[in-house]
């Protein structure tokens, strides 16, 4: 266990390569528990692209003795919800139920990771929702221009594909590669399980081990995950055209993943500020006073491969020169001058009360848990973090400033201008970021599959 002045985290490799993670909340009334797997788009091999968020559509077919309508049932009827998500790092099973079907959950959840039903039929037939899935994304502009965004920054990379994968991929993958990226990566895989709520670890460890197969239960035949490497951040202005009635900025600077937890939180202070809230500088400035867009906001985001800062909005051609004008404004004004110590103080405020409140939330600890440990193998307790917050603490305006001056200079960043860019557009966004058109990636419709 990792014992604090402040709690207690459950932290044990229950067999080798398996590691459980508890939070236990005596008070709470729900159990949270989520599998999670280091794999997804940017820890697939160049034959495996789109293999890991085809798995997380197949463990839902059917598991164990339950078939895919009882393996929904079994959850539906004691009031609790079944989920799975991909990520570019990581697939995570999760499942949230009233506390005393707990062992129903972890039941659930182990039979569909180690017990699916994979079959031929269906796989054949669940390309088809997958292809649906990409087609409805390359139409949303937004989520379109964020996967082009990181197509240019992380090109070369796995880290630059879709986390569905491309249509093509989808077509033209084979069961048979399905089946043994599955037993690979999933069933003899490395494996991180958290849990939080009104649950005992102890107990719920024996039911866990209870609850693998017996080969799993051994080192013999365990798979290591596959380490692409640290991806190299390449720095672009590019302009994308793709159809549509407004131009999309996504903005990125690189952050190493080696940063300390208190450069973490100090960033994440600066971004709460900056453009994380209706009152964050951002958006007081740039829509409440001047009115150039509807939506802006920034965000600050850190895994094991990589870490990056960055602004996203939107905003009409007409209106591109004066935006793009006003986004350089703050950035270079951030850069240069940092935040007041209101800023930073009413950013502090803010996350310890959304921390508060989001500890009540036994999914919101399990899922806290779960990216702690995957990114340096620690795990620090709710009120641990509070104490990194509070007066006195490891976050203060003058740390603040000295990071945000040391690392976000606008200078560095990379742009993405994606949508509909004609002539006025292009000449605004070549003035103010330098951009350049990408033909390669633009399309008539909406995204660059």
């Amino acid at each position: 266990m990792l014992r604090d002045d402040t709690g207690i985290i459950f932290n044990r490799e229950l067999v080798p390569g398996f590691r459980l993670l508890a939070d236990e909340m005596p008070g709470a009334t729900g159990v949270a528990i989520g599998l999670w797997f280091p794999v997804g788009s940017a820890l697939e091999r160049d034959g495996e692209r789109g293999l890991s968020h085809f798995v997380e559509h197949m463990v839902f077919k059917g598991a164990g003795d339950r078939d895919a309508a009882e393996l929904s049932r079994s959850i539906d009827r004691v009031g609790g919800y079944l989920n799975a998500f991909t990520e570019r790092e990581a697939v995570c099973l999760h499942c949230l139920v009233p506390a005393r079907h707990a062992e129903l959950a972890v039941d659930i959840l182990m039979d569909m990771a180690y017990r699916p039903r994979l079959s031929a039929v269906e796989f054949e037939r669940e390309k088809d929702v997958i292809v649906n899935e990409i087609l409805a994304a390359e139409d949303d502009l937004e989520e379109a221009a964020q996967d082009e965004f990181f197509a240019l920054a992380y090109d070369g990379h796995p880290a630059a594909r879709r986390i569905a994968g491309e249509v093509g991929d989808i077509r033209e993958a084979v069961f048979s590669s399905l089946a043994e990226f599955h037993d690979e990566r999933f069933s003899r895989g490395p494996v991180t399980l958290t849990v939080s709520g009104a649950v005992q670890a102890e107990a719920l460890a024996e039911r866990v081990v209870a609850a693998l197969p017996a080969q799993r239960r051994s080192a013999s035949g365990l798979a290591e995950a596959w380490d692409p490497g640290e991806p190299r951040f390449v720095r672009c202005r590019r302009m994308v055209k793709a159809e549509g009635s407004q131009v999309y900025l996504f903005t990125g600077l690189p952050i190493e993943p080696t940063i300390s937890e208190d450069d973490f939180w100090r960033l994440s202070v600066a971004s709460m500020a900056y453009g994380e809230s209706m009152s964050s500088r951002l958006f007081m400035r740039l829509r409440e006073e001047r009115g150039l867009c509807y939506g802006i906001s920034s965000a600050f985001s850190l895994s094991r491969y990589a870490g990056l800062w960055g602004v996203s909005s939107s905003t009409t051609p007409a209106q591109l020169s004066r935006f793009s004008e006003a986004y350089l404004s703050e950035a270079r004004s951030l850069h240069r001058e940092g935040l007041t110590e209101i800023e930073v103080d009413e950013a502090l405020s803010r996350m310890r009360g959304m921390l508060e409140l989001a500890s009540e939330d036994p999914e919101f600890r399990m899922k806290r848990l779960a990216r702690q440990y995957m990114y340096d193998g620690g795990a620090e307790t709710v009120d641990a973090t509070m104490a990194r917050l509070d007066d006195g603490g490891a976050v203060d305006p003058v740390s603040v400033n000295r990071i945000i001056m040391d690392r976000l200079d606008p200078d560095g960043e990379s742009v993405l201008l994606y949508g509909k860019i004609g002539a006025k557009a292009a000449m605004a966004g070549a003035s103010a970021f330098g951009a350049e058109f990408d033909e390669a990636h633009s399309s008539g419709g909406g995204g660059h599959g």
